[in-house]
């Protein structure tokens, strides 16, 4: 399985080169079942259990008679895994010893506890005489219990504090990271004041790159702030600021800002809300309870900063389609063939075929295509068969729906619009709701419309990475970084020779087991992944206005339950033309084949923005339903 998931990796790394803007994030780290570890409160109840490794899920299935009865398991799945898992896990003892009273003040507080946790389906008498205990075997159960949960929630703070210690955080103290980074505050730190943040002023302003000034015009109490193009005024004890624009003819109006807290003086200090701040220069603000962390995030200056280490790449995404004009009409037409070969020495081999052709037309506000896939009549005489045999002939009614959505694949137009409108029709429609022309009517909403009628040439790197920076998780942020540096590694201007005017990039397996052990492989899992493949290469070229060819080679030997395979791909692309071959075989199985082709140019004929008129519209999204009769 070692080996497979490395050759899967493998080929995920060579397929994102054809398509390096659309790399996905990585999940993020402390959780446990996919949940945040927790920090503890006393007084909380926690749902996981701790020993000397830290945090451990509960994950039982408790008395299968109670779940017969249709009660609600998790409590008990809690309080039995806790139980058998305490006596081992937990020093108690030792912890009870290190907290002088503490055991009197839990066992004072078993009954509440029980009621607390488990009330809603036994009283103590009832548990005490199942298990056969004596109200001290109780008292002792109970201790047992707490002390677990307080030994897991101090497991989980101490992980929390070395993470936020590791990324420049402050253990115990409230936090402010901007851009990925804690801001340092030597001289008082942050505080939480009427559910708000406050901090220090002059160390936030002079972490964002800013000065502050404390006398200016005699104004007493007031304070001024430089920040990039800004001067921000406000008053201690006020609630109302004034951002200016620095400079003349910068046509920006200034603004002025209500505080939903005053700021005030502590110990010399000056404190301010720190989400009135940094909305004023544009950060997007979030709360991570978990690190108890502000988290600032100014996506445009992170992109610009990612974007320095990827020139050489940007310029083939700015290349990627036409560039767009207002008032402009464009056509793009593709053609694509699959084959899909089953080999079969004894009775021949099949090959099943499907060919794509698709139409667009579009400009910066609509776009239209027509859309046809057309499946070979083998290829349709085996979903017959499949369909007959997964069904059966009491559902051939279900088996004929499913052919005539297969043959109405071949005439298909969709419409999207900037504002998010979306209307898709099939001939399948037609026929099963006994009318012409059907439309479905769907609405993506007016930022996803946005998001579609961006231009390639306003997409690079940096910006489709920080859209995937969060704003409320410490931990995240480490993820989406580590993948930055990945994609650095993988294909950073440092990566590429330039020569005569084309960039190379070339990436050996070598140059993929170093990539391995970046990503945290084990020796071992190297050492069996090196074992496992016989060629590998992948070569990027890019010429100086961006176009750029691909090709990549990928061969594995044949492993203990994994047959040998070989991927073979060309790309080229250009100013929104594309061409791209790629064939996957599969040692006495089969392979597979596409071929695509694209190209793009300016037309007269503009795109429709509306079905026709006298369309059937079925509305998808207030629930409509397409009758079928």
């Amino acid at each position: 399985m070692k080996k497979l998931t490395a050759i899967l990796l493998s080929l995920v790394l060579a397929l994102s080169l054809t398509v390096p803007a659309l790399a996905a994030p990585v999940d993020g780290a402390y959780t446990v079942d996919g949940e945040p570890v927790p920090v503890y409160k006393p007084g909380e109840a926690l749902g996981v259990i701790g020993g000397a490794d830290g945090p451990t899920a509960i994950t039982t299935t408790g008395p299968a008679w109670l779940g017969g009865l249709g009660v609600d398991l998790s409590a008990f799945n809690s309080l039995f895994t806790t139980v058998n898992s305490s006596v081992e896990r937990v020093p108690t003892e030792e912890y009870l010893a290190g907290h002088p009273g503490l055991e009197e003040e839990l066992k004072a507080n078993a009954y509440d506890y029980f009621a607390q946790e488990y009330g809603e389906y036994w009283t103590v008498e009832e548990y005490m005489e199942s298990f056969g205990m004596t109200e001290e075997d109780f008292l002792d159960d109970m201790v047992q219990i707490q002390v677990s949960r307080l030994v897991s929630a101090e497991a989980a703070q101490a992980a929390i504090n070395t993470q936020k210690e590791a990324l420049g955080g402050v253990p115990g103290q409230v936090g402010v990271m901007v851009n990925g980074t804690y801001i340092k505050f030597p001289d008082a730190a942050p505080e939480a004041a009427d559910d708000r943040t406050m901090v220090p002023v002059r160390a936030l302003v002079e972490a964002l790159g800013g000065e502050v000034d404390y006398e200016f015009a005699d104004q007493k109490d007031s304070v001024r702030l430089f920040i990039d193009k800004y001067t921000i005024n406000f008053t201690i004890g006020g609630t109302t600021a004034v951002r200016h624009t620095r400079g003349t003819d910068t046509g920006e109006d200034d603004k002025t800002i209500e505080m939903d807290c005053a700021p005030y003086i502590k110990d010399g200090c000056t404190y301010v809300p720190v989400r009135f701040l940094a909305e004023a220069l544009g950060y997007e603000v979030g709360w991570d309870p978990l690190y108890q962390t502000v988290v600032l995030l100014d996506r445009a200056a992170l992109a610009a900063e990612i974007d320095q280490d990827f020139t050489i790449l940007n310029k083939v995404q700015a290349n990627k389609g036409i560039g767009m004009e207002e008032g402009r009409n464009y056509r793009a037409d593709m053609k694509g063939a699959v084959s899909l070969t089953f080999f079969d020495t004894l009775n021949g081999s099949k090959t099943y075929k499907a060919d794509l052709t698709a139409k667009q037309l579009f400009n910066t506000e609509a776009a239209s295509a027509d859309i046809s896939l057309k499946l070979s009549d083998n290829a349709m005489e085996a979903l017959d068969q499949l369909l007959t045999s997964q069904l059966g002939a009491d559902y051939e009614e279900d088996a004929a729906l499913f052919r005539t959505v297969a043959e109405g694949l071949e005439d298909m137009e969709l419409i999207l619009t900037r504002d998010g409108s979306v209307w898709f029709r099939m001939a399948a429609l037609d026929e099963l709701a006994g009318t012409d022309n059907v439309w479905l009517d769907f609405d993506l909403g007016e930022e996803m419309g946005e998001l579609a009628f961006t231009q390639a040439g306003d997409t690079t790197i940096g910006s489709v990475l920080t859209q995937m920076m969060p704003c409320e998780s410490v931990t995240e942020w480490g993820s989406v970084m580590e993948m930055v540096e990945l994609m650095g590694k993988l294909y950073g201007d440092d990566e590429f020779t330039t020569s005569g005017g084309t960039s190379t990039l070339t990436i050996g397996l070598d140059d993929l087991f170093d990539l391995y052990k970046d990503m945290g492989l084990s020796e071992d899992d190297i050492e069996e992944a090196k074992a496992a493949f016989k060629e590998y290469k992948i070569v990027m070229k890019v010429d100086s206005k961006g176009g750029a060819d691909v090709a990549i080679v990928m061969e594995t030997k044949a492993q203990v339950g994994v047959p040998s395979m070989k991927v073979t791909m060309d790309v080229k692309q250009s100013a929104g033309n594309v061409t791209m071959n790629m064939n996957f075989h599969i040692a006495n199985l089969g392979e597979v084949k596409v071929d695509l082709t694209q190209t793009q140019k300016t037309t007269t004929d503009k795109p429709l923005s509306e079905p026709p008129e006298g369309s059937t519209l079925v509305d998808v999204d207030n629930g409509a339903e397409l009758l079928i009769p």
